[in-house]
């Protein structure tokens, strides 16, 4: 169901949340325009059967199920009602019965944990393989009045949380045992108060290693090194003895010199000679000697 067709005029009223749209169009591509029979639970006035109509093309077959007889009206080409009870088994049972495994499921009936979770008993066994089993407002998951709460065992929400264990059940080395559910079921997804359940069918775990061993080297080593200045390589013992290196030397030297004419020039101030000295220096500074004229 696309949201430019929702928008527009020309079909029965139907009220659907925004966020909907892109998990149809995710998941709903597939089918269309191919021969398959589509359940909807949930009728009101008929605006969704016919969108879904418009949307999955001239093969579709959408059977459209409500308790409200006046839903009735509804039926037109490729269009079919039936009316009865989603809670209903035998009702359920009569309809595949009639139209065969669906390919497409979609529960938006009563939101009623006790209904969705009776349905979903009923009719996800008989989806066929490579179809969908989608329901919607599970919003209502978290809502006392329809059976639900946070962490409420019994909400579809809650259950669709254990189907997830389900499916990985032969990897839990015996602690979970396999079920239909879990063998049928190849993805399961969580959506904003939608959960869609792709079905499939079992087949064997297996896996292996392929492709040649000797086309990845283990003795590999990168040919370019790091761009930034790299960290001073740590000293090991070894190292710390070894003898200085010939720029190393050089500078002990020079900082020796430095040392040794400090030194000296310290012992020439402290010297009597300079201390005598020191008129004749201070003369010298207030009459420099001047260059002698030819």
């Amino acid at each position: 169901m696309q949201f430019g067709d929702f928008l527009a005029d020309g079909h029965r009223r139907t009220h659907k949340w925004y966020q909907y749209f892109p998990v149809y169009e995710r998941h709903f591509a597939r089918f269309r325009n191919q021969h398959l029979t589509m359940f909807e639970i949930g009728v009101g006035e008929g605006g969704s059967v016919q969108l879904w109509k418009r949307h999955l093309g001239p093969f579709a077959r959408i059977v459209g199920i409500d308790v409200e007889p006046m839903c009735r009206q509804i039926e037109e080409d490729q269009i079919h009602i039936r009316i009865g009870s989603q809670a209903d088994t035998a009702f359920l049972a009569e309809i595949v019965a009639e139209f065969g495994n669906p390919d497409i499921v979609i529960d938006d009936g009563s939101h009623q944990m006790a209904h969705i979770n009776a349905t979903f008993d009923c009719l996800f066994p008989c989806v066929a393989k490579n179809g969908i089993y989608l329901v919607e407002d599970l919003h209502a998951s978290y809502w006392p009045d329809h059976g639900g709460g946070l962490g409420t065992e019994g909400s579809f929400v809650e259950r669709a949380k254990h189907f997830v264990d389900e499916m990985h059940a032969e990897y839990t080395g015996g602690e979970l045992a396999r079920s239909a559910l879990g063998d049928r079921t190849t993805s399961i997804h969580f959506y904003d108060s939608i959960v869609l359940l792709e079905v499939g069918e079992y087949r064997p775990k297996g896996h292996r290693i392929t492709g040649e061993a000797s086309l990845f080297r283990m003795d590999w080593t990168p040919n370019d090194a790091p761009s930034g200045p790299a960290d001073p390589p740590a000293v090991t013992p070894a190292e710390a003895t070894e003898p200085p290196q010939p720029a190393q030397t050089e500078q002990c030297v020079m900082q020796e010199r430095i040392r040794a004419l400090e030194a000296e020039v310290t012992a020439l101030r402290n010297s009597s000679s300079w201390r005598i000295t020191r008129p004749l220096r201070a003369l010298g500074r207030l009459y420099p000697a001047r260059p002698p004229t030819l």
